[in-house]
């Protein structure tokens, strides 16, 4: 049995945040052959469930690797195999340092995506997640649980998201890690949590070596678990730093069923 790790956003899904039909064939068959694709993503699964479903992943021995690797769930139990929250007081130190930098926060409750302001980064998350967005102005005064991450976006600004990327360093370090995942979305998650790190807790679960898994993905929060798996594969699509983490590119980018070339080329 051989385990495709695929991340979702530029990597399954194409630019509509669709599962190209090329693909969908192709999961559905190298299941079939007895192989495993687990689903990769900085996404909750309520983001990603809808995926799993379309891909028959909500199934015995199916998983989910979420949160970018700061979960790791049954999709068939609905049971959470392994989670790494984050304290409230680092949550409430990212809003402030976001707020200094006019930039859009978030975090998640439950099914929900939760933010002290409604601003044109909330639209947008919810278009491509379709997780719907709750706006609370005193939003940090009510959390009660840890959550599993942070995200900051910013639509227009890229140095700036940079800026503040580069002033949270320091504070972050050995406590946070702060990696962008698209050209707007900076992930927070603690210190440890990566997709890679997920992949190798899942592997020693399952009694899996290491050899047997390909990891495909495309951007920043990829290259641990392209580092990770035992084959890396980088999207046509992918950024330059990724393609340098890879041992094959695709010839078919994320619009095209990279993935199917992928499956059908090494699985």
């Amino acid at each position: 049995m051989k385990i495709l790790f695929t991340d979702l956003d530029g990597t399954l899904l194409n630019d509509e945040k669709q599962i190209p039909e090329e693909n969908s064939i192709a999961v559905k068959r190298t299941l079939q052959n007895g192989n495993a694709v687990v689903l990769c993503t900085g996404r909750s699964y309520f983001s990603a469930k809808k995926f799993v479903d379309r891909l028959g992943l909500n199934r015995e021995g199916c998983y989910a690797i979420l949160y970018n690797g700061g979960m790791i769930y049954d999709c068939c139990s609905g049971e959470i195999l392994y989670q790494n929250t984050m304290p409230l007081s680092y949550v409430k130190y990212i809003f402030d340092q976001a707020a200094r930098f006019d930039l859009y926060c978030q975090t998640y409750e439950g099914d929900y995506v939760v933010t002290p302001e409604d601003r044109p980064e909330a639209a947008q998350y919810h278009w491509s997640s379709q997780m719907e967005v709750r706006v609370d102005p005193d939003l940090l005064e009510h959390l009660k649980e840890e959550p599993v991450k942070v995200l900051t976006s910013c639509l227009d600004d890229r140095k700036k998201h940079e800026a503040y990327r580069d002033a949270m360093l320091p504070w972050a370090k050995g406590k946070v890690s702060i990696f962008f995942s698209s050209e707007y979305y900076l992930e927070h998650v603690m210190e440890g949590v990566s997709k890679g790190a997920a992949i190798r807790w899942l592997c020693r679960y399952l009694h899996v070596p290491i050899e047997q898994t390909i990891g495909a993905g495309d951007a920043e929060n990829d290259l641990s678990m392209l580092d990770a798996a035992g084959f890396a594969v980088c999207m046509k699509n992918g950024t330059p730093e990724a393609k340098k983490h890879a041992d094959y590119i695709t010839r078919r980018d994320n619009n095209q069923g990279g993935v199917a070339e992928i499956i059908e080329k090494f699985m």
